[in-house]
């Protein structure tokens, strides 16, 4: 019994590597650059990609702002919280009220973050100078920083 499990995973693994390498080899050999002719490869039109009909100006490697990656980031982040959540809906006869609960103050957690990233303006796709600044607390100065350590001493 064990040894037909055994052989069934080593076959199972053989048939893995050869799709593997079925996937890694075929390309290059029917790829365009393979069946070539020298002299077709000087045209101008060959290897360009083909945008909608017209030629392709500028660099294709341009990068996306920083914000979009913030963009993605919180999406991803709300999207696992769209997934506890509909987990939670499923069990909702089981969980009961502390189940709620739990729900609500995750929930409120994620709602607080939501407006965080609101109030700082990271959701915001305006420059720099445009965002609206949030005041945070001044920094103490060394005198008010000895005076507050002397009161929590004394």
């Amino acid at each position: 019994m064990v040894d037909d499990a055994i052989w069934q995973i080593c076959i199972y693994g053989l048939c893995v590597g050869v799709v593997i390498a079925v996937m890694l080899g075929l390309p290059p050999l029917l790829g365009e650059r393979h069946w070539k002719k020298p002299e077709r490869q000087s045209e101008s039109a060959t290897g360009v990609p083909y945008e909608c009909g017209i030629r392709p100006t500028g660099n294709a490697q341009v990068r996306p702002p920083v914000q979009y990656y913030l963009i993605a980031m919180f999406f991803v982040i709300f999207d696992v919280e769209a997934a506890y959540l509909y987990a939670w809906a499923v069990a909702v006869p089981e969980t009961g009220w502390l189940g709620f609960i739990e729900v609500t103050i995750f929930v409120a957690i994620l709602l607080a973050s939501l407006a965080y990233l609101w109030l700082t303006g990271a959701l915001d796709w305006h420059a720099q100078s445009q965002r609206p600044r949030v005041r945070h607390r001044q920094n103490p100065t060394m005198q008010e920083s000895k005076e507050l350590y002397d009161d929590r001493v004394a």
